[in-house]
């Protein structure tokens, strides 16, 4: 049981990092690309920052879609290995599937509701 645990989160963490460190690029890159239109023409920038719209969670999406699968295939090996520790993996694959829906659940949610506030502020 260990032996499939201790790899899962681990692939989680993984997800994480790269997602994190793929955000920080784009800040980074982001960042310098505004204070040059700062240095250049600030009025211009203004108008560039004005047209920022919310960074995507797709971190929090990536990761329970790697879960689901994740839990899937842990499923799937323990069906086809059915005289060999069985009983261990499913609990295994329904838990990583739970969780990967539930941060799949909390994405959409988060994603529904600042698509309303964004549509509420273009109406008023």
């Amino acid at each position: 049981m260990v032996a499939i645990v201790v790899p899962l989160g681990a692939l989680a963490f993984l997800a994480f990092v790269v997602a994190g460190i793929c955000r920080l690029i784009s800040q980074a890159m982001f960042n310098r690309t505004i204070r040059k239109a700062l240095d250049v023409d600030p009025a211009s920038a203004r108008l560039l920052i004005d047209k920022l719209e919310p960074r995507a969670r797709w971190s929090a999406g990536l990761v329970g879609w790697i879960m689901v699968v994740a839990g899937v295939a842990i499923g799937t090996i323990g069906v086809v290995d059915w005289s060999e520790g069985f009983s261990d993996s499913l609990p295994i694959a329904a838990t990583s599937v739970a969780i990967g829906l539930g941060i799949l659940l909390y994405a959409w949610w988060i994603g529904r509701s600042c698509a309303e506030t964004a549509q509420r502020d273009v109406t008023l």
